[in-house]
């Protein structure tokens, strides 16, 4: 067995063996480097990291449905993302390892390609950077691996073994740090029939396969999406489930980047929020359309997102690795309730290829359904697989995904002129499908980024973010930054020191925008210092207030003369502030030691989870002997709970609160000795 093995990974894989780790040992991957922030976890769906499922239970074991967040900055903005690859099968069918043709699925599953992922990877060009607040190291040891010559940002590989075709796929997922490129990723499937059927770990089963044939299929696939869930649990008090009220569509659009060897047009197909049709109670405007889920209180749009993707590449052939324009062969229509799991049938082959009574491009449906899919098709192709002369077809496929907005500016003033009876539904709604315009440049820039990785070009990379270190202190915040290495002063691609700046940003009151932490107050963040001197790596803020918890970012700023692409030559590219962000607050501590509170060795840590339901946990520090009153105020001040209230000897503490008798909302906790005062503020969410 060990000799079969051997042979069939140098014959089947698509990198050394060596480098792959066991496939039960796999952890979540982190697509985090840009605008996106996306999970991937091989236990999240049917299908391993293939087919990845987001059930939207928004609040409720967040760990395990919030798995894809745009825009990264604004709270809860994270979005039903569910990925499906239902192979369309020939006529002809497949042979199954027991020589019965099948024409539908092997196990007759159609819901997804229900497969298991054997080996997955993250690169990144730069590790990424180690956060400090207050002492404490917030963010976690990297253990991925780190490539400097990586074309992109960061890398996500996996593989996947489909036992319905005999498929092992794999896929590339790249992402990109660049204000120009962080609204997409790009997404690299290569699918080769080697006829595996269980994995490598079943070593009792693993040398049965499929036998030897030719498949012909069509392959679809839907990147699926329902935009912010927020918006929804603002206008009905609950949160949705598998895009009740979303619709999907597409538009073709000539390139307006398009270059010598690039598609010049693009289909991208589309997700919206729309009407409900089941409002309970009408708006204060006496209107009942819910589109963008207008806040009830103000008519602040919280689901103006456009999410969506596009074809970049489709191999000719089995044989021919060139685009093929003619790709994609349909853009189909489906639904989760009535297709997805509501049907058996051979005629759900036709309904995927786009060859049923809805049609190859079908315009979205006249009424609404949960869980509407948008599937790009390719196809029609066949693989071989020939394993007495060692012939396993493959082909390659390249899709972009994104996202667009009329961004949180718009969605504020437009739903409060519309909240105010200025503007009416339609106006309302049409300006919320401007955001296509957004997504469809963040389709044609990810067109021109992939053509150019592609033929192994350089692409405009900025400065990596520095290391951060911040620390509260008496009257003033100090942050401190830095690189690990004098190498992450040059580019990326070229290799010539191009640093311009530093830059700090600063947000008071919660690290997202519309933060329930800072009341919802519309702070954004804003820059607050820069610098051309890279050997100034502090700076004290001393316009930070006393009473509000102040987040920070510090990124560098590139002088643009190595970014000659074409498109950006000159533009000064700066590294993203999300990266390095802070994820809990500073603040102005009440210690009367010119110190900061670090070197007091008093400290109070931010609550985790934060926010939470119904109990949730609370850190601090005393260096002595000391009375301590840890209490638990409401936002007028009165005292909802006392969880210390003793004299506790010098350490670190940990205590619960537990919130399940108070009702939903801000509350500050609050620890009080003889020597040291702080406040934090926590949110509960029920």
């Amino acid at each position: 067995m060990a000799k079969l093995l051997k042979s069939f990974f140098l014959l089947v894989f698509f990198i050394p063996v060596a480098t792959l780790p066991q496939s039960k040992a796999i952890p979540p991957m982190m697509l985090d480097v840009g605008n996106i922030h996306m999970k991937m976890d091989s236990q999240m769906g049917d299908g391993g990291l293939q087919s990845q499922f987001s059930w939207n239970l928004v609040g409720e074991a967040t760990s395990k449905t919030e798995i894809f967040y745009w825009p990264r900055d604004e709270w809860q903005s994270n979005m039903l993302y569910q990925i499906f690859n239902p192979v369309s099968l020939g006529d002809s069918g497949i042979i199954d390892q027991d020589g019965v043709k099948r024409l539908l699925y092997l196990n007759g599953d159609v819901l997804t390609n229900s497969g298991k992922t054997v080996w997955a990877q993250e690169t990144r060009r730069y590790r990424p950077p180690i956060v400090t607040i207050d002492g404490k190291v917030m963010t976690s040891q990297y253990v991925w691996k780190v490539d400097p010559t990586l074309k992109s940002d960061i890398k996500l590989e996996f593989e996947d073994i489909l036992p319905q075709f005999g498929i092992r796929s794999h896929v590339e997922i790249f992402g990109f740090s660049s204000t120009y490129f962080s609204d997409f990723f790009i997404w690299k499937a290569t699918h080769k029939f080697t006829g595996e059927i269980t994995t490598p770990d079943d070593t009792a089963k693993y040398s049965v396969r499929l036998p030897d044939q030719t498949i012909k299929f069509w392959w679809p696939i839907a990147f699926t999406f329902g935009p912010t869930k927020s918006g929804e649990r603002a206008v009905t008090g609950t949160f949705g489930f598998e895009g009740n009220d979303d619709l999907d569509n597409w538009f073709k659009k000539k390139s307006e980047l398009a270059t010598n060897g690039s598609r010049d047009s693009l289909y991208v197909a589309y997700y919206q929020d729309s009407n409900q049709n089941m409002m309970f109670t009408k708006y204060s405007n006496n209107s009942i359309d819910d589109t963008g889920d207008p806040d009830r209180t103000n008519g602040h749009l919280y689901s103006t997102q456009i999410p969506g993707y596009t074809l970049l590449y489709a191999d000719k052939s089995n044989v021919e690795k060139t685009d093929d324009p003619k790709q994609p062969y349909s853009m189909p229509h489906a639904n989760i309730v009535h297709d997805l799991w509501g049907r058996r049938d051979l005629g759900l082959k036709l309904t995927y290829r786009g060859d049923d009574s809805r049609g190859r491009f079908p315009e979205p449906p006249a009424t609404r359904e949960k869980g509407p899919m948008r599937f790009i098709t390719v196809g029609p192709y066949e693989l071989t697989k020939d394993s007495k002369t060692g012939r396993y077809d493959s082909l390659t496929f390249v899709y972009a995904v994104g996202a667009g907005s009329i961004g949180w500016k718009a969605a504020d003033s437009i739903g409060k002129l519309w909240f105010k009876g200025q503007i009416n539904d339609p106006e309302k709604d049409a300006w919320i499908l401007k955001g296509k315009d957004s997504l469809w440049k963040a389709m044609d820039m990810a067109n021109w980024v992939w053509n150019r990785i592609s033929k192994k070009q350089t692409i405009p990379s900025p400065p990596p973010p520095p290391d951060v270190d911040i620390t509260s202190g008496k009257g003033s915040i100090t942050i401190r930054w830095s690189y690990p290495d004098p190498s992450y002063f040059k580019d990326a691609e070229t290799g010539v020191d191009d640093w311009q700046a530093w830059r700090i940003y600063r947000k008071k009151g919660g690290p997202l925008v519309n933060d329930p932490l800072d009341q919802r107050n519309g702070e954004r963040w804003q820059m607050i210092f820069e610098t051309n001197d890279r050997n100034t790596l502090s700076f004290v803020d001393t316009t930070a207030g006393t009473g509000t918890e102040y987040y920070y970012a510090v990124t560098a700023l590139d002088n643009g003369t190595q970014n000659s692409s074409g498109l950006l030559t000159g533009v000064r590219l700066e590294s993203s502030r999300f990266v390095n962000m802070s994820t809990a607050p500073a603040f102005i501590t009440g210690i009367d030691d010119k110190d900061n509170i670090a070197k007091c060795s008093y400290s109070l840590g931010q609550n985790y989870p934060n926010p939470f339901n119904p109990v949730t946990t609370i850190t601090y520090t005393i260096p002595k002997v000391s009375h301590v009153e840890l209490k638990v105020y409401d936002m007028l001040g009165r005292t909802a709970a006392t969880i210390v209230d003793k004299e506790q000897a010098s350490g670190e503490y940990k205590v619960q609160f537990d919130g399940s008798s108070l009702p939903s909302g801000i509350y500050i906790y609050s620890i009080h000795t003889t020597e040291f005062r702080a406040s934090r503020k926590l949110l509960l969410l029920k």
